[in-house]
């Protein structure tokens, strides 16, 4: 004799039960993707519950001519289970996977940001002799257009070979970069290149006190922005 049609029922329903309900919640601006899996934890009917007199305690798997003992029965629900934390276990780790934060894109492209406390002087004290009188971002970008210069090919390959070349800084020129000493906005622009990898200079090469009059730099180089005094170029 087979199982009463509400039996059937119950069984049914508790072996297609494989796969939990997974509900991607998205939590606050930040885009935190969190995964609340909602595990089948009923646990399947009490064996008693299919046992039947003439039966002697076997049950028919529904839709098929196989019946199973209390101790086959138990094997498989164990299979179930194992089954289902796998799948659910996979499919959490590539949702994981799928929502890790992104590596910044604005890092400067002036490869590597590692150098020596001598060279991290020599940044801010340029800083200060070019942009004493600009705010953070202003030295900031000053410290980054000697950077990019480190990293073109047509420019000295060292940070202290792109401040003494000749002709290319003017208070390094005129003497006033070895006069000056960095102060703590200085320390604090050079933070901002290093550790927070800020670069707004859009690859700058090349700056000089805006000016409405014809010079060099506004008259063969490409204009990319002004910021605060300065206005800063690329080569075309």
């Amino acid at each position: 004799m087979k199982l009463g049609r509400r039996q059937k029922r119950i069984l049914k329903r508790k072996l297609k039960r494989i796969a939990g309900d997974v509900v991607a919640v998205i939590v606050g601006a930040g885009m935190f993707v969190g995964l609340f899996v909602a595990w089948a934890n009923e646990p399947m009917p009490d064996w008693s519950e299919y046992i039947e007199e003439n039966h002697i305690g076997m049950v028919q798997v529904e839709g098929s001519d196989t019946w199973l003992t209390q101790e086959e029965y138990e094997q498989m629900c164990k299979e179930r289970d194992a089954y289902k934390a796998a799948e659910q276990q996979s499919y959490y780790n590539a949702i994981l996977q799928s929502t890790e934060t992104p590596v910044p894109t604005t890092t400067a492209a002036i490869g590597s940001l590692d150098w020596d406390a001598d060279d991290s002087y020599r940044l801010a004290k340029i800083a200060m002799a070019e942009a004493e009188g600009e705010d953070t971002e202003g030295k900031a970008l000053v410290i980054l257009v000697v950077l990019n210069r480190v990293w073109s090919d047509d420019f000295p390959d060292t940070i202290e070979g792109v401040i003494t070349e000749d002709t290319q800084f003017a208070a390094y020129e005129n003497g006033r970069y070895d006069r000056v000493e960095p102060d703590a906005d200085c320390y604090r622009a050079l933070e901002m290149v290093q550790v927070e990898h800020w670069d707004e200079s859009r690859g700058a090469t090349y700056f000089e006190r805006t000016t409405d009059e014809t010079t060099w730099h506004n008259t063969t180089l490409k204009k990319l922005f002004t910021h605060g005094n300065h206005t800063f170029y690329t080569e075309e």
